[in-house]
């Protein structure tokens, strides 16, 4: 039997800051609900411009969070193996009487409906591959399966183990008392206002797991979403595919949608997509339910597309804008560049996870099959910890240069217009934002508390993965310092 669930998930759209997705929405009042109730058949035939406000932001709504609905609920529970009562009651909690949900694993398909079934939302597994959207009935690519080496023990032991082949011969000297407590409080639970729902905790030195703790009914081998941790993904992959000649960092990208010789988008560099000052005019914000954020990520069959097609906002290299947008340009980028789409749908998986061991590890398609950079890797705690490690090294995997030498010096140096908080997809430490972290340390941050934290002076990588609803719940500069300081 299928599961069903007559719940219903709302999607709540807040300004979030580095983290590009969503939070439940709160704004959706009993008074909007009953507008709805009397009208229906104008939420069916009207045009959105001719609504009342209350009835057109329930309408985008409705699009935005059957969408997210069906994806998240896919991704989790038939791809991750997570509970979905889980889910529904943390990812999906808030706004419930407004969005059904079914699961059919036998089919490997999640469908969504909101306001008596006027809009509909389909996520379809693909494979071990993760899920996709299936947009205004478009089929979904078929994205060939991963080959998945071999499980290692997934049982989370108190006892430090090397991560990689090249760690120091002892486990390094440590505070255990203190790094104990400061585990304790990040899962600790003082104020069901502002949830934690902290999932898993990776502490590692001199390439060693020191630590690592998870949430009841979360195992060391379980996926969980790193949202716009993944950015830092794809700027592994391109400068994997730069040190395998596929792309020219000195070439100017080819963008059909730019392929007007007097387009002056053409003057856009593959640095300046990197370093999130393209120019290209793109909402980030979570602030509401159209914006260019949502709507690409809940609403676009293809969303490099949509975010090419972006006009100019500023002169290319002039002004720092943080957008997904340019992220998923990136990923198309590479998908052209590779020019067979069986390669490129491996690519992650040959080029980066399979050398880190990243045995976990899955990035998902669009609809159209361009990989979502931006936003949906999923991987374990201990396989993110791999990927920082990778950058703690300067790019060197088991004493081999699998990035280019200076790739991630490119990362570390700020962007023009960043005010020195932002790299190349990479998050900087800087005074105002990290204060109580060394200057030295960078991180990949994602919505909902996702942190992967790298400090080169104490040679330690961090990964916090979670389901922290408002922001107040975890405070990243305060866990990732308490971390370090039990370290020696």
């Amino acid at each position: 039997m299928p599961y069903i669930n007559p719940k219903v998930e709302s999607l709540a759209i807040k300004k979030r800051g580095p983290s590009p997705l969503f939070l439940w929405p709160s704004r959706v009042t009993k008074n909007e609900w009953r507008t709805v109730l009397i009208s229906a058949a104008a939420v069916a035939f009207s045009g959105a411009a001719a609504l009342e406000p209350p009835l057109r932001h329930l309408i985008n709504f409705a699009k935005a969070g059957t969408s997210f609905s069906a994806k998240q609920l896919c991704s989790s529970v038939l791809m991750a193996g997570m509970d979905p009562e889980r889910i529904l009651s943390e990812d999906l909690a808030v706004g419930k009487g407004l969005i059904q949900t079914k699961i059919v694993p036998s089919s490997g398909r999640v469908e969504a409906s909101a306001l008596f079934g006027l809009f509909r939302a389909e996520a379809v597994q693909n494979g071990n591959r993760g899920c996709t959207w299936r947009i205004n009935k478009l089929p979904t690519p078929q994205v060939p399966s991963q080959a998945k080496p071999a499980r290692r023990d997934s049982t989370p032991t108190d006892e430090p183990w090397p991560l990689i082949a090249t760690a120091r011969s002892e486990p390094p000297e440590i505070d255990r008392q203190a790094l104990k407590k400061v585990l304790n409080r990040a899962f600790q639970e003082e104020d069901p206002l502002t949830p934690k729902r902290t999932r898993a905790v990776v502490v590692v030195q001199d390439g060693w797991v020191i630590a690592e703790r998870y949430a009841e009914g979360i195992r060391p081998d379980m996926p969980l979403i790193g949202w716009s941790m993944s950015k830092s993904i794809t700027h592994a992959l391109i400068g994997r595919a730069i040190q395998e000649r596929l792309l020219d960092p000195h070439q100017p990208p080819s963008v059909p949608e730019w392929s007007d010789p007097e387009d002056p988008r053409q003057r856009i560099s593959l640095d300046q997509l990197l370093r999130m000052n393209s120019g290209l005019a793109f909402e980030e914000s979570t602030g509401y339910f159209n914006s260019d954020l949502v709507r690409m990520l809940t609403q676009e069959a293809d969303m490099a597309r949509f975010a090419a097609s972006q006009p100019l906002a500023k002169q290319p290299g002039n002004k720092w804008n943080y957008s997904s947008g340019t992220t998923n340009i990136l990923s198309r980028l590479l998908r052209q560049a590779i020019d067979d789409d069986q390669r490129y749908w491996r690519f992650p998986s040959q080029a980066l996870f399979g050398p880190l061991g990243m045995t976990t590890a899955v990035l998902e398609s669009d609809n159209s099959g361009t990989l979502v950079g931006s936003s949906l890797v999923w991987a374990s705690g201990r396989d993110w910890a791999r990927f920082g490690q990778l950058y703690l090294d300067q790019g060197i995997w088991n004493g081999h240069q699998l990035l280019p030498a200076n790739w991630v010096q490119q990362a570390r140096t700020a962007s023009r217009g960043s005010k020195k908080k932002y790299g190349a997809h990479w998050w900087l430490s800087r005074r105002k934002s990290r204060r109580d972290l060394p200057k030295d340390s960078f991180s990949a941050e994602g919505y909902q508390g996702q942190l992967l934290l790298v400090a080169p002076s104490q040679h330690a990588v961090i990964v916090r993965l979670g389901q922290t609803p408002k922001k107040a719940g975890f405070d990243a500069n305060a866990f990732g310092a308490n971390v370090l300081s039990a370290l020696r």
